[in-house]
């Protein structure tokens, strides 16, 4: 793939913010190795012009007012070469996490080591909101049952908190948010999926219904947790198919809207992180994916209008 300026939604000395295209895998692999998002990237970033970086003046130290002046020169070098490892550009961005290959949309990279140690903690605390843009309907495969305890717990618009008791009413409230809870691990059967197993990792999931039209639900949806293939494989727990997608998704019928949509219609819409070195909360934004728009301009105009309403 190519690169573009136009793929970079905000660039500094610290952080680099993509968005990145569907149908690329992001990060080379045993499967993958070559022609990623990767590849393009560090290709840009070599083609760019070197920036203008040095490590900064600052005055001495008190306490070493008192140290003979070589003692004193060797104390000012050993802390330009500590700021220069932590301050100055790495040798390649640090990717901070990662979109399966047929989801687009923001993705994170860290430039220096300070941002890099200040982006992963936010991670570690859970303190980053990753808002993703969903399109869904009911039907699931058989085998994405969980094997394990699932909750879906309701929050509706009144402060109201109750357990969801079967998946089919899941869509039934436009103005309520779910929390689905259950662990994931890799499907024994298939280990290109995953699976709500009693071996998992924690994951939780929180969705808000945004619109409906005919079968079709638009959805918000911000993984709380981390975990591999999350919010394909929560839904489809929860009994609900994400449009388009390939492995979660029972096979579509020939000239169905579902049909016509080859990847899932999945796009991480917005990341909120506190940006370093100012610690600023920062949100930064994808705009929807050129062909989920026309899928939705085609087959659910109302859910479309939904969307543009919310840009």
């Amino acid at each position: 793939m190519e690169f573009t300026q136009s793929a970079v939604i905000y660039q500094d000395h610290h952080q680099l913010i993509i968005n990145k295209p569907a149908g690329v895998v992001i990060h080379p692999t045993y499967n993958h190795a070559d022609g990623t998002v990767w590849d393009a990237l560090l290709l840009y970033m070599a083609q760019q012009e070197q920036e203008s970086w040095h490590v900064p003046e600052r005055p001495d130290e008190p306490e070493w007012a008192g140290a003979p002046a070589d003692v004193q020169v060797m104390l000012r070098q050993r802390r330009a070469e500590r700021l220069l490892k932590e301050e100055g550009l790495l040798p390649r961005p640090c990717l901070l996490h990662r979109l399966d290959k047929d989801t687009s949309g923001v993705v994170a990279l860290a430039r220096t080591e300070r941002a890099r140690r200040h982006l992963v903690q936010q991670f570690h605390a859970h303190t980053i909101q990753k808002r993703y843009l969903a399109v869904v309907q009911y039907g699931a495969p058989h085998w994405a049952q969980p094997r394990t305890p699932f909750t879906i717990t309701r929050y509706a618009a009144d402060g109201s908190v109750q357990p969801v008791e079967g998946t089919e009413h899941l869509l039934a409230d436009v103005s309520s948010e779910f929390v689905l809870d259950g662990p994931l691990q890799r499907d024994p059967d298939e280990r290109r999926r995953c699976i709500v197993g009693a071996d998992g990792q924690h994951a939780s999931t929180r969705v808000r219904v945004l619109a409906r039209e005919q079968y079709f639900a638009l959805l918000e949806v911000y993984p709380i947790t981390g975990r591999t293939h999350q919010i394909r494989a929560h839904l489809a727990a929860a009994g609900y198919a994400i449009v388009g997608d390939q492995t979660y998704a029972p096979p579509a019928e020939a000239g169905s809207a579902e049909a016509a949509l080859t990847r899932q219609f999945l796009h991480a819409s917005s990341l909120t992180l506190y940006r370093y070195p100012d610690n600023e909360r920062c949100t930064y934004v994808a705009p929807l994916a050129h062909d989920l728009t026309q899928w939705l301009q085609r087959y659910c105009p109302l859910l479309l209008n939904t969307y543009h309403q919310m840009t």
